[in-house]
């Protein structure tokens, strides 16, 4: 959609792209995962001397939480005993407490291993009947249980030092390495960021934005034709929507110092037949 407004500062020309990760919105790149998408639209935004500079926004969008609370990120346990690692891979899901309790038990020997949650603490304790472990650093599930980097047991008990955190993600980053010139972050993977989305929403529900700010960023390319949307968690890993799309609003400004005049409608037409019309055009 195109709209043009004369201001006292000049010309603006508003181009919005009402975009979606649909498979018939642009190209998919990870399936049903629907967290990449490849736009292309040819001259969606084109350089030229009547423009003094340009506005970049985000006026909408609309996520689903339809991800999960474990999932292929997060949810690899290793444990070394006796100098063998054993890989513990828990399905991917959301889970409360004693879900997970329930399948750790299940993928754990039983019934050398035990686990017990902290009335009060919040806290995992894992005890084992014979042998002393420790979870190695190459786990993924340690934000999930409540450690980080190795963690030995004393004697046959380990309990965490961390309490457990079956939350869901808390914010949704959309990335755009064409769009993302004026974020700053503090992930380590953050220069191409164009905006965080706060989870607020229940679980299967929507995540709903709206620019009530008018926050824009200059736009700083002369031309684009195709960009890739990314949605991600803090480290940029990609997040599997299990098949539900996303909703976003693309919002240009574009402030002109002049803009020029339309033909005539009987000259446009005449025009527009003439090069539709072979004959005519050699006229």
């Amino acid at each position: 959609m195109t709209d043009i407004t004369i201001q006292k500062d000049g010309i603006v020309d508003t181009k919005q792209f009402h975009l979606s990760t649909r498979g018939d919105a642009g190209t998919a790149l990870n399936g049903d995962y629907k967290s990449q998408i490849l736009f292309s639209i040819p001259d969606a935004i084109v350089q030229d001397d009547s423009i003094d500079f340009i506005y970049f926004s985000i006026p909408y969008v609309v996520i689903p939480n339809s991800f999960y609370v474990i999932n292929e990120t997060n949810n690899k346990l290793f444990v070394l005993q006796s100098s063998v690692t054993t890989l513990y891979t828990f399905p991917v899901g959301n889970y409360t407490s004693q879900t997970f309790i329930t399948t750790f038990k299940t993928l754990l020997p039983q019934p050398q291993f035990g686990i017990t949650l902290g009335v009060n603490s919040n806290i995992f304790t894992i005890t084992h009947t014979t042998t002393t472990f420790s979870f190695t650093s190459a786990s993924t599930i340690d934000q999930i249980m409540g450690f980080s980097g190795t963690t030995a047991a004393v004697g046959l008990s380990l309990t965490l030092p961390r309490v457990c955190n079956f939350l869901p993600l808390p914010r949704v980053c959309l990335r755009c390495p064409d769009l993302a010139n004026s974020f700053i972050t503090a992930s380590t993977d953050g220069n191409d960021v164009i905006l965080s989305v706060p989870n607020t929403a229940r679980l299967n529900g929507q995540i709903i934005y709206n620019n009530s700010s008018n926050m824009k960023t200059l736009f700083k390319l002369t031309n684009l034709n195709s960009f890739v949307v990314s949605l991600t968690n803090d480290d940029g890993a990609l997040i599997n929507f299990n098949g539900i799309s996303s909703f976003f609003t693309f919002q240009f400004d574009i402030h002109r110092k002049s803009l020029a005049k339309p033909l005539p409608f009987n000259k446009l037409v005449s025009f527009i037949n003439s090069q539709s019309n072979p004959v005519l055009s050699t006229l």
